[in-house]
């Protein structure tokens, strides 16, 4: 990682709990829209009060964003949640580096990763994190009919191809690996740390290396999407980055 790093907010604020009822909340974002910080602060209210034995540390990774993350938005958040804290990554690298970048800096023994907007609701990362209290070492959440019929056509076609790849042709455990929220404990967390996509097949390529570990337990969630979501365009450019990055992780041994 050349490029330089501002941590923005290095230091945690004192939870009062047990060492077992902490996690790391992870949300990278990029050119967010004008007033994101408004639904991200209430979100993560709200996910405070479902979970009021629990010390979550929100760590957020700025990945190069060009607009609407200034000095007033980043004030905004520290004012309304003191213990938050904001990694600045000055050149963007892509959603699984910016998700390796915070995963790198988290100290507690869970981590929930998730999209800045949480698409999926604040109900599917308590879920993800119980289960990890159950003991699984990796949650994948896993998108239903819904989500197909909300998208675009293009992009309904893609998440198709894609996920018929990832299942007969890379043999993942969870054929939806592309959904945005993914959670592990300490065994996972190693898995997800030795993934080296920078885009979108991030997760796939995590979730091949911790199928290929038999002493993982992985186990899935369903979620669902937010009624509100937005769906960024897939440029031919991504595309084809993506498919290079398949075949990447199509020669992981």
């Amino acid at each position: 990682m050349s490029e330089p790093i501002t941590v923005l907010n290095q230091a945690p604020g004192e939870p009062h709990n047990e060492a077992h009822n902490r996690f790391d909340l992870i949300l990278p974002c990029c050119n967010p829209p004008g007033a994101w910080t408004y639904q991200l602060i209430e979100d993560f209210h709200l996910l405070q009060h479902l979970l009021p034995d629990t010390f979550i540390q929100l760590i957020l990774v700025n990945d190069g964003s060009v607009r609407n993350f200034t000095t007033t938005q980043i004030q905004e958040l520290k004012d309304a949640i003191p213990d938050i804290r904001i990694i600045n990554h000055p050149v963007n690298r892509g959603k699984g580096y910016a998700l390796r970048l915070g995963v790198a800096m988290a100290e507690n023994p869970y981590q929930v990763c998730s999209d800045y907007d949480m698409p999926f609701g604040v109900e599917a990362i308590c879920r993800a994190y119980h289960q990890l209290l159950r003991g699984s070492d990796v949650v994948a959440g896993v998108r239903g009919r819904q989500y197909t019929n909300l998208l675009p056509i293009q992009r309904r076609f893609i998440t198709r191809i894609n996920r018929l790849l990832n299942r007969y042709v890379l043999r993942l455990p969870v054929s939806d690996a592309q959904a945005g929220l993914k959670a592990f404990n300490g065994n996972g967390r190693r898995e997800f740390l030795s993934t080296r996509i920078n885009g979108f097949l991030y997760d796939s390529e995590f979730v091949r290396r911790s199928g290929k570990n038999r002493q993982l337990a992985i186990d899935k969630i369903s979620i669902r999407c937010r009624k509100d979501i937005r769906f960024s365009d897939f440029k031919l450019k991504t595309l084809f980055k993506e498919c290079f990055n398949f075949v990447t992780i199509l020669l992981i041994d």
